[in-house]
């Protein structure tokens, strides 16, 4: 199975990336950034706010683990703005891509904060959800309901799994686990909110990544599962066990954080019953392997140079592909093209060709242009977009064979064909195609390509 990760590069993301190739399946990585830990999986650099990139990487995928996401609660709460961007419209452009690409089933990564504000002891899927407090909630449980709306709309498969609190190597440092690790590797006393007594289910991130990969079964489709541990962890335990593993740094107690996850008792018997998962790995075993990758990862440091000649062309070749996914790109390709024909123009006009000639030209130019543009416009899916530019040349083919024949000579008065004029011919369309190419794109990334669309169908 082909399956796109959105967040591949990432704490979650590559662990599940390992897990689906260790599996069997071929993993596609969608990120802002490389994967730092793997070099050979296909990898599709842009942002969840690209419609246009998620769809052509998402071409020929069977399934997308959607786990890309604004997940550090404080940055949340520091810019909602750009949060609610990731996460709640982010999770739609993906699943809006998934439908235009064919994808079968959007697994999407949710979280436990969504009981927030329960009263009962144990909550499961089944719980009746509160009013969230917190904009991460809110925002990851937009997502959710996306995810719903284009299952009833549209009858495209999702799977939603609540994941736990994850720990375990690659963690980012902000982290509850990896922040007291790394404190009490300074010698600097550990920070606990309150009292301490915020329970959470943690869940090691390789128990999770499997997980995630299991979902990917028939049995889980249209389904909502919670990825827990089967027990609870306070804040304050966290600090005890990280001090005994790595230094007694002594604790310092500050006020209680607003809006935070209450802590209530989640179940993970679903997950069991239906897809045989079940976090397998100790809190106490799995802080102890962080630890221990923490002090192996920071005694490989500083990491050894590369040859400048390699960093300077991994660098360029990093730029020019943000370059080239961005606005500026195609900009730049109409700009040039625009040039080139005009150029081309005052080239035929200085040769002093035949009016028959000149026309032959002018014809073919326009007739392409049209033939190119009517296909490309009705053809938006990215699988069908090579068969739309293949569709093009081949009409235009056909069209400039045409008016090369004596038909063509007596309707449209046009030159005896000859090598010259093949020439200049099959360069005039390609720098018309080209200008028209750049001027699509230019226009998809502003969204002006997708509005005429919708306007089209409603019609």
């Amino acid at each position: 199975m082909k399956v796109l990760v959105t967040g591949g590069s990432g704490f979650i993301g590559s662990h599940v990336v390992d897990q689906l190739v260790d599996a069997g399946h071929k993993p596609v990585i969608y990120d802002r950034r490389p994967s730092p830990y793997r070099d050979d999986i296909q990898t599709e650099l842009g942002e969840l706010s690209d419609l246009t990139m998620l769809e052509l990487a998402m071409s020929g995928c069977d399934a997308v683990l959607h786990l890309a996401a604004a997940a550090d609660v404080n940055e949340v709460a520091k810019m909602p703005v750009e949060s609610e961007a990731a996460n709640a419209r982010g999770t739609l452009n993906v699943l809006e891509a998934a439908r235009g690409a064919g994808v079968k089933r959007v697994v999407y990564a949710s979280t436990i904060w969504v009981y927030t504000g329960e009263s009962g002891e144990r909550v499961d899927e089944e719980s009746n959800l509160g009013m969230p407090n917190h904009l991460y909630t809110a925002s990851k449980l937009a997502g959710e309901m996306y995810c719903r709306s284009y299952n009833e709309l549209y009858e495209l498969e999702y799977t939603v799994l609540r994941f736990g609190i994850p720990y375990g190597p690659r963690a980012r440092p902000a982290a509850v686990v990896p922040a007291f690790v790394g404190k009490a590797m300074a010698g600097e006393a550990l920070t606990v909110a309150g009292a301490g007594d915020q329970s959470r289910r943690f869940v090691y991130v390789e128990d999770l990544a499997s997980g995630c990969v299991k979902a990917l079964d028939p049995i889980a489709a249209n389904r909502t599962y919670n990825l827990v541990s089967d027990s609870s962890v306070t804040i304050l335990e966290i600090a005890e066990l990280v001090q005994e593993l790595v230094a007694p740094t002594g604790i310092e107690y500050t006020e209680q954080r607003t809006a935070d996850y209450v802590g209530v008792e989640v179940s993970g018997v679903r997950a069991e019953e239906e897809l045989g998962w079940t976090a397998v790995t100790p809190f106490a075993e799995g802080v102890s392997r962080y630890v221990e990758w923490r002090r192996e990862d920071e005694a490989a440091a500083p990491v050894p140079m590369q040859p400048v000649a390699k960093v300077a062309t991994e660098g360029f070749t990093t730029a020019l592909t943000r370059v080239r996914k961005s606005v500026a790109m195609p900009f730049a390709y109409a700009v040039a093209s625009l040039m080139m024909l005009a150029a081309y123009v005052v080239a035929v006009d200085s040769l002093g060709l035949p009016d028959a000639q000149v026309g032959t030209l002018a014809v073919t130019m326009i007739a392409a242009l049209a033939v190119f543009l009517l296909i490309e416009l009705m053809w938006r899916n990215p699988k069908t977009r090579a068969i739309s530019a293949v569709s093009s040349a081949l009409v235009t083919a056909i069209f400039v064979f045409a008016v090369m024949t004596p038909w063509g000579h007596q309707v449209f008065h046009l030159a005896t064909p000859g090598r010259p004029l093949f020439v200049l011919t099959i360069t005039g369309v390609a720098l018309v195609i080209a200008l028209a190419s750049a001027g699509i794109a230019l226009a998809r990334r502003r969204g002006l390509i997708d509005d005429v669309a919708a306007v089209r169908l409603s019609a």
